[in-house]
């Protein structure tokens, strides 16, 4: 498995670079290209990645940056090719529509959008030569809206779009393109919100499968997405949220309804 992974230091991207390299072992090990700002977490993960057998280049940067995703595949070439590409990366700047900054508005965009579309540009002619695949973190805010994430949402939708398009577009030249969303996990960038007992027993009380995802939840089906067990899947948005989407009508209080 040659792949790159995008927002690959810490949560799930972290969790992802490392069931690859677990998945790969008996077959010669992953080949891995990593980026994300946090370059000095990168170090630890190309060491963990070695221990398992892999290889691992790292690509420190930003990658709302419109020249990071060329760097980036071009560091892929170091491996002879390109099977996958995860552009997972992400994050957001809460805040209400009717005030929120521009340049916000296009940083969140340049991250979820314009990112994912430059990476599978960049890799288009390798993942054509080895009929390879890409996954794109998506969210279940992209299919629901929750203030105040309002720009984060729409970025996540767009990329929805982003995936159906590209999956329409290069499944002839045997790419697949596909998207998870990701419902409430806990990851590093989330913690705060699960810092106390009470505060994880009300999101948990609120999920169907009464527990919240964590990293590795999401690895598992991205691994899923890029093997050949997914060969005939393109196109589709997997959300992975132990049925939180599923769950409006159920927060609503029914006790007067009669037949």
């Amino acid at each position: 498995m040659r792949a790159i992974v995008t927002g690959a230091a810490r949560g799930i991207g972290r969790a992802i670079c490392l069931r690859l390299a677990r998945d790969a072992q008996a077959s010669g090990g992953a080949k891995l290209v990593l980026s994300d700002q946090h370059a000095d977490e990168l170090k630890s993960l190309i060491a963990e990645i070695r221990g398992l057998g892999g290889q691992a280049i790292a690509v420190a940067g930003d990658i709302s940056d419109p020249a990071l995703p060329d760097v980036i595949v071009q560091a892929a070439e170091a491996f002879g090719g390109l099977d996958a590409v995860v552009s997972n990366a992400g994050f957001a700047i809460p805040g209400p529509l009717a005030s929120y900054d521009v340049g916000n508005w296009d940083k969140v965009f340049a991250v979820h959008v314009r990112a994912p579309w430059l990476l599978a540009k960049a890799a288009y002619p390798a993942l054509k030569a080895s009929r390879g695949a890409i996954v794109v973190t998506a969210s279940i805010s992209g299919t629901n809206a929750q203030a105040p994430l309002g720009p984060y949402s729409a970025s996540k939708a767009a990329a929805l779009m982003l995936v159906k398009q590209l999956a329409n577009e290069w499944g002839p030249d045997g790419i697949r393109v596909n998207a998870f969303s990701p419902g409430l996990t806990v990851t590093p960038g989330t913690a705060a919100a699960y810092s106390t007992p009470d505060a994880r027993a009300q999101r948990e009380a609120r999920i169907p499968l009464r527990r919240v995802a964590e990293a590795d939840d999401m690895a598992g089906v991205v691994a899923f997405l890029l093997s050949k067990d997914s060969a005939y899947v393109t196109g589709v948005d997997l959300p992975v949220d132990g049925g939180l989407s599923n769950t409006v009508m159920a927060a609503l209080d029914m006790s007067g309804w009669k037949k």
